[in-house]
């Protein structure tokens, strides 16, 4: 959702993507205005075979285009998904997801309700207040709110995304971790639990009186177990604080006639317009069903190894199917991987039984952490980078000593040599690593003890 107040930061990004894509040529090998509507070939497994592809184009043509690989990019927000209501055939005036609400204009002067508790909810929110002429936002649940700085407003939540920080989470499976790290979560784990504690304190300590000060509102489940979590501006707790921002524990029961709404709670609102903040289903239609889609409670989840290749089907991966808390960090590995893995340098394991392993029991994992599917690996970002840098040969240390990469936060800066490390394989890191110091602190005491 693009919207006027933004608008400076948006054409910024924009900026930057029009010189990425025309650094490396990319306008010109995009088809727009074209819908691909199957892919597909006679034998999934013969990696001989070139794919099929059958598009639609603009004016409703249909083409069928032979390539050699397919790289699926649709990531996880392509279909929305948008409830129906009691009654709402009733409702006058508009009843639109995110997606749809393209520009401030569409909200002025109208009485405006958000369904939903996340990120999108609270930036729709957010403008609903500054142009519409009341808001309020409806949620079943309330989730973890990130502060911008974290112990008390003296550490910027960037240093959240380092290596330090993601030592106190569970051992991700087939992360690359070392025998302490699970030892000391084995046997200590209630100490990495205690600290999550102190953790969620500080969040709610930090927004008591902002988001917490109904106590309805606190989150119910676990930080480290949250299905969700976001980040809110302070444009937000401001509105919230002026009260043109009102919050609402609850669900939309019925529509009663044109502008009326009445909650579970039981409740009326008047409302001219309805978003729902709602997300989106994965969905993907253009694919042949012996891919591998597996239909679950919450939609289709997709067998995929690494969440990037189908087991037994060579020549296509699949990008971006992941919601992590570092996406373009772990996006932009993944697409090297998936590089490595068309030109043969990816060694995958012997058996196909071994990828499916590994897919149920990711899946079991996510499951179990946050309730989710497969691609919602929330915090754990590092793991799956790091076993994509483990897979396709490349070092796990991204900076040369083990102050800056145990404590420095991990940025673009680590991986923008991922090109040129893969074409110098075997690559050479050096790296002053933490018996490095040991080392050098006895060598200068032994040189002062007897000097």
């Amino acid at each position: 959702m693009i919207l006027a107040h933004d608008y400076a930061p948006w054409q910024d990004m924009y900026n930057y993507l029009q010189k990425y894509a025309d650094k490396f040529r990319l306008t010109e090998r995009i088809r727009f205005q074209t819908k691909v509507v199957l892919i597909d070939k006679d034998d999934l497994k013969d990696p001989n075979l070139p794919w099929m592809i059958k598009i639609e184009t603009a004016d409703g043509d249909y083409q069928t285009l032979e390539f050699d690989f397919v790289v699926v990019a649709t990531g996880l927000y392509s279909t929305p998904y948008k409830p129906t209501f009691r009654g709402q055939n009733k409702f006058s005036g508009s009843i639109l997801h995110t997606s749809d609400v393209k520009t401030h204009e569409q909200l002025i002067d109208k009485r405006v309700v958000i369904i939903g508790g996340g990120k999108s909810s609270a930036d729709s929110a957010t403008t609903a207040a500054l142009y519409g002429q009341s808001c309020h936002m409806i949620s079943r649940r309330s989730h973890w709110t990130v502060p911008q700085n974290l112990l008390h407003g003296y550490l910027p939540v960037e240093y959240a995304f380092s290596r330090l920080f993601g030592i106190l989470f569970d051992p991700y499976p087939y992360a690359p971790h070392s025998a302490l790290y699970h030892f000391l979560h084995r046997k200590f784990s209630f100490i990495f639990n205690k600290i999550f504690d102190l953790m969620s304190a500080d969040f709610i300590t930090t927004y008591d009186r902002d988001l917490f000060d109904e106590k309805i509102f606190l989150p119910t489940t676990p930080f480290q177990n949250s299905e969700n979590f976001i980040r809110i501006t302070e444009k937000f707790l401001q509105l919230k604080r002026e009260g043109r921002i009102i919050r609402k524990l609850a669900s939309i029961d019925q529509i009663i006639d044109a502008t009326t709404i009445r909650l579970d709670t039981g409740e009326i609102l008047q409302a001219d317009l309805i978003i729902c903040a709602t997300g989106y289903i994965e969905q993907f239609p253009f694919l042949p069903q012996a891919l591998g889609q597996v239909t679950t409670d919450d939609g289709v989840d997709l067998d995929l190894y690494r969440r990037t290749i189908p087991v037994g089907v060579p020549n296509i991966a699949f990008a971006g199917l992941a919601a992590v808390a570092t996406q373009w960090l772990y996006f932009e590995v993944q697409s090297h991987w998936i590089s490595d893995y068309f030109l043969g340098r990816i060694k995958l394991p012997e058996t196909e039984k071994e990828m499916h392993e590994e897919i149920r029991t990711i899946r079991n994992f996510i499951r179990q952490k946050f309730n989710r599917k497969s691609y919602h690996i929330q915090y754990y970002w590092l793991e799956p980078i790091e076993i994509f840098l483990q897979d396709m040969g490349l070092s796990l240390h991204r900076t040369n000593n083990w102050i800056s990469e145990c404590f420095g936060v991990y940025g673009p800066k680590r991986i923008k040599t991922l090109h040129e490390e893969r074409q110098a394989r075997p690559s050479k890191h050096w790296y002053f690593s933490f018996g490095h110091t040991v080392l050098l602190l006895i060598f200068i005491f032994l040189v002062i003890r007897f000097n």
